[in-house]
């Protein structure tokens, strides 16, 4: 399986990257991470757990030989570095404003998505994006859409597939949740998607496709449903229905929303409940809880099982 879990989620220790390598681990422990996927890559997994003072090899063990979930895998790293408030600032933010620079690994994703020299994706005018944030993000789910979406792997986990595409990915377009609004129709559509997910909600995926970018939300569902695009085609889609035209206010103004939202008592209540964590009132970033909670059932439902 492909990890879409991105590198610039995070978990309550605040490290952007280390849920991408445990998932990455975890998927690798029980034979179910894609052959071309490595679960400890010579960059940002190494990078990250040299400047925790973390060794790799005790990390990949501990998760091969105990398989924890998301939560008592940060704790064994905090039990182990008190380096992870120092590094998070500076670390986080080279995460999310990395560059792919060397020609030939952009040269390889472009191919990957299709992009030749002279043409780039629609939202882009253009332009090909330089930012790894997007295209890692499109790289993952390209062959998460054309390998896992079409092979028989997916048939035994009908009912079970967690969307973790987390509401602050962004595509091209750089509309956070939008990603994750695809994702959820796609599994639906497909008979893939976890029990306890709904493939629309009037939450935050009517708010993205109705207040933030003016689309019709039946319409939308439609034509996911109906035509199961890639990303890249679904958000060719959503730039055709607006007519080329966008209002980067509104998704400045939504975007931010996202990344600060705050759970109230009872939603958060909710979630830690669900995750068997006590409401101490120390967890309430919405982004972080209904992180961990994505993970949560992922890891029940695709590693202890």
């Amino acid at each position: 399986m492909i990890p879409l879990i991105s590198s610039i989620s995070y978990g309550p220790a605040g490290l952007c990257h280390l849920p991408r390598f445990w998932w990455k681990v975890s998927l690798r422990a029980r034979d179910l991470l894609a052959e071309d996927y490595p679960e400890c890559s010579g960059g940002l997994d190494m990078k990250l757990l040299e400047q925790l003072g973390v060794e790799p090899e005790k990390a990949i063990e501990h998760i091969h030989g105990q398989l924890p979930n998301y939560l008592e895998f940060e704790t064994w790293i905090l039990d182990r570095t008190d380096k992870a408030e120092v590094i998070a600032p500076e670390w986080n933010s080279d995460i999310r404003e990395r560059v792919h620079t060397r020609p030939h690994k952009l040269a390889e994703i472009y191919a990957t998505l299709g992009w030749d020299d002279s043409t780039g994706p629609a939202a882009t005018a253009g332009e090909h994006p330089t930012s790894a944030v997007v295209l890692n993000h499109l790289e993952d789910w390209h062959f998460f859409y054309h390998r896992d979406i079409q092979q028989s792997l997916l048939d035994n986990l009908k009912g079970k597939i967690v969307p973790l595409i987390s509401s602050i990915d962004y595509g091209p377009l750089e509309v956070c949740h939008l990603p994750r609004t695809w994702l959820k129709l796609l599994l639906g559509a497909r008979v893939l998607l976890h029990s306890d997910y709904p493939d629309f909600t009037n939450g935050l995926d009517r708010m993205v496709i109705e207040e933030t970018l003016g689309l019709d939300r039946l319409r939308t569902i439609e034509y996911v449903r109906d035509e199961q695009p890639d990303y890249l085609g679904f958000e060719a889609w959503v730039v055709n229905e607006l007519g080329g035209s966008r209002d980067d206010d509104a998704i400045a103004a939504w975007n931010k929303s996202i990344r600060n939202r705050i759970h109230k008592e009872g939603k958060r209540t909710e979630i830690l409940s669900a995750i068997s964590l006590p409401d101490d009132g120390s967890l309430i970033s919405a982004v972080v809880l209904n992180q961990v909670e994505d993970w949560h059932f992922a890891h029940t439902s695709l590693i202890a099982d």
